[in-house]
């Protein structure tokens, strides 16, 4: 019984809940929705609007809507229309609200201003119906204008100005330049006195041809085009004229041509309007247009302003070489067939892994800061006549790209360089530059021991009072000597700190042993692959205060190497117990 009344009373408050929703708010919603349409001062359903009137002071302007969101000027002449300013203008209408109805039957309708209107806007509706709003005078107190719809005697007053609905035809046509989607332009040709411009679209890359062939810049070329893209006609200036020359027109003093798969678009740019910019035309047009000078400041970039700014695109296994030149020495370093970097000169010696492939990623993401010259007339005035620095690289396919350095700027923060084969001078930042030139001691493998650190089984350190005897057995590490103490990780710990242990310098002539403390060292440590089989070993001699370093020797080579590394190395039986 309980459960029959629960479900009862379950399915009641369902019944309630579905009337509200189906029954109640739609007519909560249609009472508001008729509410808002009868405060509204031109009731009118937005996108039904098929066209717009407009007739004032200035001459009569007609709109038509092509489709659902395109409109044509029809009047005074047949043009494109501003579809986003209409709407906006279609929507600001729409959205009146009458404050009070003035008056219902009015004898004179001149008080108003409405006898002979400031504006009439006729509206043009998909269902064949009409509607005039009258617009007249502003009312005393301001802030408000007097309205009326043709069709009905009230005189009716809303908030707004006759400021809000000073449009002409400028206002409603359609200001866009060239109409063109950026990425489906293919080249882009600018005619012009001095340095023309001819990029063409090869796959993704921009390749830049005329004065100068190069690789154009992807991000530039594209803000290039936005640029004209998103530019604007600022007057219409002639629609029908008898001639080009008084613009400048015949011939322009630039022309744009871009090109996409389907169709080319122009761009002629003729004289300079003083204060108000360039004249112009598009296409096959007649009517003369006027753009604003920054546009044409767009159009006269240099070529260098659209240069690939990368220094160099490489993929890193591509590298087989690497050479630095500083005055008269060299430092070159070369990959082998197990992908691993080897100093050839000065010295022959395992190189750095990590320096070399910082150095690769820093070269990748190297930027020019500033290019130039096109063409190095005076290469002497850059010092890249001799220069002082260059940076070559080696690649897989035969080919070698070098870098020549030559003076600094005048502030001293950039270098002045040249690619071979290129004439064109750029800079680069003196920041980057030091990036790329490593020096030999950066270079070079600088690990004091060179082992395998699996094979290590065994390790013994010798201080001057005991003998620290440790094993591994299986994963696990223990002290055998002098005590027995089973010990987590410091075996692995010390065979970590041993494998990365690095020298900041090489000590050479050898110091006697006597200032080493070799003849006494402070601790040895011997590794070994099994009880008899040494695989490295190391002295610890003596620490010198002022430079935190302490003197080591393996084989026969002594060492400075600074004290964070050793100074962790457990040396008494309490440092045993407490890992």
């Amino acid at each position: 019984m309980k459960f029959r009344g629960t479900a009862l009373m379950a399915a009641v408050f369902l019944g309630l809940v579905l009337y509200y929703f189906f029954i109640d708010l739609p007519a909560e919603q249609k009472e508001i929705t008729k509410k808002e349409q009868a405060e509204k001062l031109l009731p009118l359903e937005e996108e039904k609007v098929v066209e717009l009137s407009l007739a004032g002071k200035g001459e009569p302007i007609t709109l038509k809507r092509e489709d659902h969101h395109n409109w044509k000027l029809t009047l005074p002449f047949s043009a494109p229309g501003d579809s986003t300013e209409v709407e906006a203008f279609i929507s600001e209408v729409a959205d009146l609200k009458k404050t009070r109805a003035v008056e219902e039957n009015p004898k004179d309708l001149s008080i108003y201003g409405l006898g002979s209107p400031f504006l009439k806007i006729h509206f043009k509706f998909e269902n064949k119906d009409e509607e005039t709003l009258l617009i007249g005078n502003e009312s005393p107190l301001g802030d408000h204008l007097y309205f009326k719809r043709e069709n009905q005697p009230t005189v009716m007053m809303a908030a707004s100005s006759q400021s809000d609905f000073e449009k002409s035809i400028y206002s409603f046509r359609d200001k866009t330049i060239l109409n063109f989607n950026t990425g489906s332009i293919q080249r882009i040709q600018i005619l012009r006195e001095n340095n023309p411009l001819d990029f063409k679209k090869v796959g993704e890359v921009w390749e830049i041809s005329g004065d100068i062939r190069a690789r154009g810049d992807n991000d530039a070329i594209m803000n290039f085009l936005q640029a004209i893209q998103f530019s604007r006609v600022r007057e219409f200036v002639d629609e029908t004229p008898d001639s080009l020359e008084p613009y400048g027109l015949n011939p322009p003093k630039l022309k744009l041509i871009l090109d996409n798969e389907n169709e080319s678009q122009t761009l002629y740019l003729g004289s300079l309007k003083e204060g108000k910019g360039y004249f112009g035309k598009t296409n096959d047009s007649k009517n003369i247009i006027l753009v604003d000078t920054k546009l044409f400041e767009v159009l006269s970039q240099k070529t260098v302003e659209f240069l690939d700014k990368t220094l160099l695109e490489f993929e890193e296994n591509e590298v087989l070489e690497l050479s630095l030149r500083s005055e008269n020495k060299t430092t070159r370093v070369v990959r082998d067939k197990s992908d691993s970097w080897n100093l050839q000169s000065p010295i022959k010696t395992t190189a750095d892994l990590a320096t070399v492939n910082s150095l690769l990623f820093d070269l990748k993401e190297a930027q020019i800061k500033e290019f130039i010259k096109i063409s190095m007339d005076i290469p002497e005035s850059f010092g890249l006549d001799n220069p002082q620095r260059s940076f070559s690289l080696k690649l897989k396919n035969s080919k070698t790209w070098t870098l020549l350095l030559g003076n600094h700027s005048a502030n001293g923060q950039q270098v002045f360089a040249q690619r071979t084969g290129e004439p064109t001078v750029f800079s680069i930042s003196k920041e980057v530059v030091d990036k790329l030139f490593r020096s030999l001691h950066d270079l070079r493998n600088k690990k004091i021991l060179r082992f395998e650190s699996a094979e290590v089984k065994k390790i013994l350190i010798q201080t001057p009072e005991k003998l620290f005897e440790l094993r591994k057995n299986g994963p696990q590490w223990s002290l055998e000597k002098p005590e027995k103490i089973k010990i987590e990780h410091i075996g692995n710990d010390l065979v970590w700190t041993l494998k990365g242990l690095e020298f900041s310098s090489i000590i050479t002539p050898s110091l006697p042993t006597n200032l080493s403390g070799l003849n006494a060292p402070s601790f040895t440590i011997r590794l070994f692959k099994n009880n008899e089989e040494e695989i490295a070993s190391l002295k610890v001699g003596n620490f010198f205060d002022s430079e935190q370093e302490y003197v080591v020797e393996t084989g026969n080579q002594q060492y400075r190497a600074k004290d964070k590394s050793l100074d962790s190395i457990p040396l008494s039986l309490n440092k045993f117990k407490l890992k």
